[in-house]
């Protein structure tokens, strides 16, 4: 069984349009979901309560609950086994499986997929986004799942990857956006920052820039503006050497990553 992995989940929320779920089956769902697709969609695949606990957030009674919710509407089967194993699953796919073309298709793309994330978690994350970026167009194909675990160490969750996969389906972006600004904010920031993540994005899609040559011109052009300023700056203070170009762009990203914190300070408060 090969699931197509976006349709999958655009025919799950046509479906929640006439059928109910609690939050915790929905989110049970999505940790479910990616847990088949990373084992290469097999018809059934076992997961520990305390992997989806991790994943989702959910406790063991708010899980049982979940499941068991989701296996009465029809989009799981599990079954419990004795002791200590984990339970089986099986995802029940709204879409139908694929054809064998699309099966054969879709086992190259993951296998180069997969090659190429193993190659670059090993080295250090190229950090000079003045030259070319793992985003460029030249770069092989990475989704922004992938991306996220290359640069940061670790998967997004189910709400912050629908957030992320809304910019592409809804809004247009290319995926390649989605990756660069993922890297962009892994540099401007010292910690996880995935408010600064949707900053970026809300700056290319403000500035209509749904394409990775579009949002690289808008990087250069505000590149351009911070370097006027800083030959300015560097008059006003006598010949004060200005900063390089990549710290102009460090100086900038740190910026954007304090304006995003403020904000989510000002709407905890």
């Amino acid at each position: 069984m090969i699931l197509d992995y976006q349709q999958e989940v655009n025919a799950f929320y046509d479906w929640l349009e006439t059928n109910t779920l609690s939050d915790a089956a929905i989110v049970l769902w999505h940790a479910l979901m990616h847990t088949c697709n990373r084992a290469g969609w097999p018809d059934e695949f076992a997961v520990a309560v305390s992997t989806l606990s991790n994943k989702t957030g959910l406790k063991k009674d708010a899980i049982n609950r979940a499941r068991h919710r989701l296996q009465q509407t029809g989009r799981i089967d599990f079954s419990s086994r004795p002791g200590q194993q984990s339970a089986v699953y099986k995802i029940i796919s709204l879409c139908g499986v694929l054809n064998d073309a699309t099966h054969v298709s879709n086992r190259a793309q993951t296998a180069s997929q997969s090659a190429s994330q193993t190659a670059t978690q090993t080295a250090s994350i190229n950090k000079d986004l003045s030259s070319s970026t793992s985003s460029s167009s030249g770069k092989p194909y990475e989704s922004f799942y992938s991306a996220h675990v290359r640069v940061f160490g670790f998967e997004c969750n189910p709400f912050q990857s629908q957030e992320l996969g809304a910019y592409i389906d809804q809004d247009g972006m290319e995926e390649a956006v989605v990756v660069r600004a993922i890297e962009r904010a892994a540099r401007a920031s010292a910690g996880y920052n995935f408010k600064l993540i949707t900053r970026i994005l809300d700056d290319y899609f403000k500035s209509k820039a749904l394409t990775l040559q579009q949002a690289e011109a808008i990087d250069a052009a505000f590149d351009a503006q911070k370097a006027r300023r800083a030959d300015e700056g560097s008059s006003s203070t006598g010949g004060v050497p200005r900063l390089t170009k990549q710290q102009q762009e460090l100086e900038d990203l740190r910026r954007r990553s304090e304006e995003a914190r403020q904000r989510e300070h000002v709407r905890s408060v």
